[in-house]
């Protein structure tokens, strides 16, 4: 279930309502967050750039605390490692 709905909750601009559902999926995603990590935090920083709404921004920011809070398992942080240190 988790690949189906990342699509729809990523899409561009990224909705408060997205945000705060993306945020309680990633909490209970466990290592299938792992296949798709890159992809959602790569997606909530964009929007983070790009949003003005002060609402939208603390919901975004909340679901990135939320998927980092996550990462628990030696893959996952080893593939969130190699995230940042690309940025």
């Amino acid at each position: 279930m988790f690949p189906i709905l990342i699509p729809t909750l990523i899409a561009q601009p990224i909705t408060a309502f997205n945000a705060r559902a993306l945020g309680a999926l990633v909490r209970v995603a466990g290592s299938a967050l792992n296949k798709r990590l890159d992809t959602v935090l790569e997606a909530l920083v964009k929007s983070v750039e790009k949003e003005k709404d002060e609402e939208v921004l603390a919901e975004l920011n909340g679901a990135i605390e939320a998927l980092l809070e996550s990462v628990v398992d030696s893959d996952g942080v080893y593939l969130l490692e190699m995230l940042l240190f690309g940025w």
